[in-house]
């Protein structure tokens, strides 16, 4: 009776979780400058929280949270969680830490970006209706010869130069595709964690070291993946192009057939003497 109870309070805490996350996932805003704001202050490398904080990362991210679970696990499942903990999950939060980082990079860029080229059409099509109103000479002068004008002109290109720089480091450090390729490789190891726990293909072994050591490997391979495949192929690696056939030699033309080399012929074609 008393286990029920407890399992019954654990179930009720954690749909409760649950519930209160969807809903504050449904009641953000959906546009882009209020759901998308870019954070001043998010690390690159993940450091662990405390354990109650940890425990409900586990939790938002899926994953078991032994605190919550605390004597409802079977001693198999507990010590799959131990090692996933340990193998595992650094790697995760590590992978997943990243991929924010860089989805916030590519969002500051990208504010930045459309910041700039608005206040630069914006600049620009206020110096064009003043000069059109006539704001030029005395009339648009604001102190000593300094017109509105030139200020606006000088604003212009100062915008479009910052929009140009933007622009330079959003190609020069590509945050979208490290975002995406973190994120990949978080993934890969989420579905690991959960086939791990489940003793499905590959990890269905028997021997409990072979299944762990197996895990190892697939963690080692995630992380190398993106790498390999960044690397470009060295000269040894690639494939060698298959040698040009030679160019088949032109026939001679037939020789014309003259006295002379007939002559020739018969001389060339007489056996000597034996004397």
């Amino acid at each position: 009776m008393a286990q029920q109870q407890h399992d019954s309070r654990l179930n009720k805490r954690a749909t409760t979780t649950m519930q209160v996350m969807a809903r504050r996932e449904e009641e953000k805003p959906q546009w882009f400058f209020i759901r998308r704001v870019p954070s001043r202050h998010l690390g690159r490398e993940w450091t662990r929280p405390p354990d109650d904080q940890y425990a409900r990362d586990l939790i938002s991210e899926g994953f078991i949270a032994p605190s919550l679970v605390s004597g409802t696990l079977s001693p198999e499942l507990t010590a799959d969680i131990r090692e996933l903990d340990q193998h595992l999950l650094l790697h995760f939060w590590r992978m997943n830490q990243q991929a924010r980082f860089f989805q916030n990079r590519y969002y500051q860029y990208q504010w930045a970006f459309i910041l700039a080229a608005f206040l630069t059409t914006a600049l620009a099509a206020v110096n064009v209706f003043l000069y059109a109103q006539g704001w030029t000479g005395q009339a648009g002068t604001i102190v000593g010869s300094l017109q509105w004008t030139e200020v606006l002109g000088f604003l212009t290109a100062m915008v479009s130069g910052i929009a140009a720089g933007v622009s330079f480091l959003d190609a020069n450090q590509t945050p979208q595709k490290r975002w995406y390729k973190a994120r990949v490789q978080a993934e890969i190891l989420r579905s690991t964690y959960f086939l791990f726990l489940a003793r499905q293909t590959p990890f269905d072994s028997p021997n409990d070291r072979e299944r762990v050591q197996r895990m190892r490997r697939k963690v080692i391979e995630v992380l190398r993946e993106t790498r390999i495949a960044e690397r470009p192929a060295s000269a040894d690696t690639a494939t060698p192009a298959p040698p040009a056939e030679p160019a088949p030699k032109p026939e001679a033309a037939p020789e014309t057939p003259t006295p002379a080399r007939a002559a020739r012929r018969r001389r060339t074609s007489t056996p000597p003497d034996d004397q």
